[in-house]
C-alpha cells in the first residue's frame, strides 16, 4: 500500500461528530462502551474531534462473537467511538463512489436492499419469459469466504484511484482527499485485535471462517459499517466487468451473492469461466464450488425467497426457523394440560414475541404468503389468543388494552374475552367485574390461590396488570395471563 503520512489532520467539525454519534446509536442495543461514552457524550465527542484533527486517532480492539442465524459466522463489534468514525468516513465516501456503482448492486446502499434486489430479479425473469428461445436460464454464483479473502492492498488502491479521479476533477480539495486516504489506510493497515466473547463457540467455528486465520494482508471484519461499504467498492470491479466486458444485461448482486440470466445455458457457462478467471487474477477471490445453473422455470432461491416468474414463495428454511422459534416460545410459556391451555408471561416477553413475529411477517409480506400465515395461526392455536389476524394476514396485539380511561380499558377487555372472567388491576387491587352486580376486589396475595381454583374447576379467565403510564396520565394495562378450558 502507498503509505500516507502517519499523522494527517482530519478536518471534522463538532456538528459532524454529533450527527455521526446519533447515527451510530440509532437502532442499536447499547453496548457497555456505548453507555460509558454516552454518560459524558459531549466531552467524548470533543475529545474524538481533537484526536481526528490532530491525526492521532487509531482504531481500537473489537469484540468478536459468533452468530448462528441465518448461518454460522464471526462478527466483530467495533469500539463505539470507532463506529462514530466509521459513519464519518462512509458519509464522505458514499457521494464519491455512488456515481460509479451500477444500478443493480443492492447491498448496503440507500434506496436499495434485499427486497429491491428480489423485485429486480423477478423483473428480469419476466423480461426473459415467453421469448422464442425459451424461458431462459440463470447462473447463481457466490464467493468463497468473501470478507476474509479481500486483499486489503488491492482494496486500498481502488479507493485511492477513485479519490485521485475526483480530486483531479475538482470535486474535493487535495487536503480532503488526503484525509480520506489517511482514514482508509488506518482502517485497512490496522491489525484487528479482538476480545473473543465466547472462546468455546469460536473454537468450534471452522478455522477458515476466523479473521485471525486469514492469509497475510487479507480480510476485513464483518460487522463494521466501513466493511460493508468497502465490499461494494471491491466488487464494483466485478460489476463493471460483467456489465461492460461480458455485456450481461440481466445481472443482480447482493454482497457476494450474484445472479446472471441469459437465453441459453451455454452462454452462462462461458460467462462463469470468465468470471472465475477475472476474480482470481484481479481480486484474488475464487468462486464457491456449488454453482446453480438451471432453467428459470425451476425458480431461484435468493435472499430468503423462492422466486418464480409469476410469483414468489418464502424460502422453506426461513419458515422452518420461524416455526422453531414459535415452538421454543410455546415450550416456555404455554402449558397444555387436561384442564385446558394456560399462558402466563410478562410484558417484556410479549414485546419480544411481537418483535420476532413482526420481523417474520415483514419478510413474508413480500411473498405470496397469506395462506402460510393463516396456517401458522392454525398450527399454533395460542397465537389467536395473543394476536388478531386479518384476512390479508396482518397481525395486531390483543394483550394491550385500548382506551384512555380505566372504564374504556375494562370494557375492551370484557369485549375481547366475553366468556372469561376478567381481572384487571387498579392500584393495589384486582377487580372482577360482573354483569349488573358490584365488582369484587382481590388483593395481589389472594390472586394465586384464586387462579389455581379457577384452573382446577375449568373456568376461563384472563388477568390484566398495570405495566406503565400512557402519555395522558392513564395507566397502561396489558393482559399477561390467560386460561381457557378444553371443551368437552
Amino acid at each position: 500500500m502507498n503509505l500516507p503520512e502517519p499523522c494527517i489532520a482530519i478536518p471534522v467539525s463538532l456538528r459532524a461528530c454529533y450527527k455521526a454519534w446519533r447515527k451510530a446509536r440509532r437502532g442499536k442495543r447499547p453496548s457497555a462502551n456505548q453507555l460509558v461514552f454516552d454518560i459524558r457524550w459531549l466531552d467524548n465527542l470533543l475529545a474524538l474531534k481533537e484526536q481526528l484533527r490532530a491525526g492521532h486517532w487509531q482504531p481500537k480492539r473489537t469484540v468478536s462473537f459468533i452468530v448462528h442465524h441465518p448461518k454460522t459466522r464471526e462478527i466483530h463489534a467495533p469500539y463505539f467511538a470507532d463506529r462514530i468514525v466509521h459513519h464519518l468516513l462512509v458519509e464522505r465516501l458514499e457521494p464519491l463512489f455512488e456515481p460509479v456503482f451500477i444500478h443493480d448492486s443492492y447491498a448496503n446502499r440507500t434506496g436499495k436492499g434485499s427486497h429491491a434486489a428480489v423485485d429486480r430479479l423477478q423483473q428480469f425473469m419476466r423480461s426473459l419469459d415467453g421469448r422464442p428461445s425459451g424461458d431462459g436460464w440463470y447462473l447463481q454464483l457466490d464467493i468463497h469466504n468473501f470478507f476474509n479473502s479481500i486483499h486489503r492492498p488491492t482494496l486500498y488502491n481502488l479507493l485511492c484511484q477513485r479519490l485521485a479521479k475526483v480530486e483531479q476533477k475538482g470535486k474535493i480539495p487535495p487536503a480532503h482527499a488526503l484525509a480520506l486516504r489517511s482514514l482508509c489506510h488506518k482502517l485497512l493497515a490496522h491489525k484487528v485485535t479482538e476480545l473473543v466473547r465466547d472462546p468455546i463457540a469460536a473454537a468450534l467455528l471452522p478455522p477458515h471462517k476466523r479473521l485471525a486465520n486469514a492469509p497475510a494482508a487479507c480480510g476485513i471484519p464483518v460487522g463494521n459499517l466501513t466493511s460493508q461499504f468497502f465490499a461494494n467498492v471491491y466488487l464494483n470491479e466485478l460489476d463493471q466487468f460483467v456489465k461492460h466486458t461480458l455485456k450481461c444485461r440481466y445481472y443482480v448482486r447482493y454482497v457476494d451473492d450474484f445472479i446472471l440470466l441469459a437465453d441459453s445455458a451455454e452462454q452462462l457457462q462461458l460467462w462463469q469461466a470468465r468470471i472465475s478467471e477475472f476474480l482470481q487474477s484481479h481480486l484474488r477471490l475464487r468462486l464457491k464450488d456449488e454453482v446453480r445453473l438451471q432453467p428459470l422455470s425451476q425458480g431461484i432461491d435468493f435472499l430468503g425467497y423462492r422466486v418464480f416468474t409469476p410469483y414468489r414463495r418464502v424460502r422453506p428454511r426461513v419458515v422452518a426457523h420461524c416455526r422453531a422459534k414459535l415452538f421454543a416460545w410455546e415450550r416456555r410459556f404455554v402449558r397444555q394440560n387436561p384442564q385446558g391451555m394456560w399462558i402466563r408471561v410478562t410484558a417484556q416477553d410479549l414485546s419480544q414475541l411481537q418483535a420476532m413475529l413482526s420481523s417474520y411477517w415483514g419478510h413474508f409480506s413480500h411473498a405470496n404468503s397469506v395462506r402460510l400465515r393463516h396456517n401458522l395461526f392454525a398450527q399454533f392455536s395460542w397465537l389467536a389468543v395473543l394476536f388478531t389476524l386479518s384476512p390479508n394476514g396482518e397481525i395486531g396485539a390483543r394483550w394491550v388494552l385500548p382506551g384512555v380511561t380505566f372504564a374504556q380499558q375494562r370494557d375492551a377487555m370484557r369485549t375481547g374475552e366475553p366468556k372469561a372472567k376478567c381481572f384487571i388491576q387498579r392500584g393495589c387491587r384486582f377487580h372482577l367485574f360482573r354483569e349488573r352486580l358490584p365488582a369484587w376486589d382481590y388483593r395481589p396475595e389472594q390472586m394465586p390461590a384464586l387462579l389455581i381454583y379457577l384452573r382446577r374447576t375449568g373456568i376461563a379467565y384472563c388477568v390484566a396488570k398495570q405495566t406503565g403510564w400512557l402519555r395522558h396520565g392513564t395507566r397502561r394495562r396489558e393482559v399477561c395471563e390467560w386460561f381457557f378450558p378444553i371443551p368437552h
